[in-house]
């Protein structure tokens, strides 16, 4: 969830505070929206888990990467 915050702060000029509780919402409605049963493998990317909590390790960089490389960077 921190690296979607940080994406926040840097891509969108959030404040840090703004920013935690964007990514916060952004991981509720993805996780609301994901079958219970795929929860377990995507919420880790997201820097969250299945239970809706935080994880220590997301990998939402190299999927945002992979997502841009399909539709190319607006960076």
């Amino acid at each position: 969830m921190n690296e979607i915050a940080e994406l926040l702060q840097q891509k969108v000029g959030l404040s840090p505070e703004q920013a935690q509780e964007a990514a916060q919402a952004i991981i509720g409605l993805i996780e609301s929206k994901i079958p219970a049963n795929l929860q377990g493998m995507v919420m880790p990317l997201l820097g969250g888990n299945a239970a809706g909590g935080q994880a220590s390790s997301g990998g939402l960089g190299s999927l945002l990467g992979s997502v841009e490389g399909m539709f190319g960077s607006k960076g």
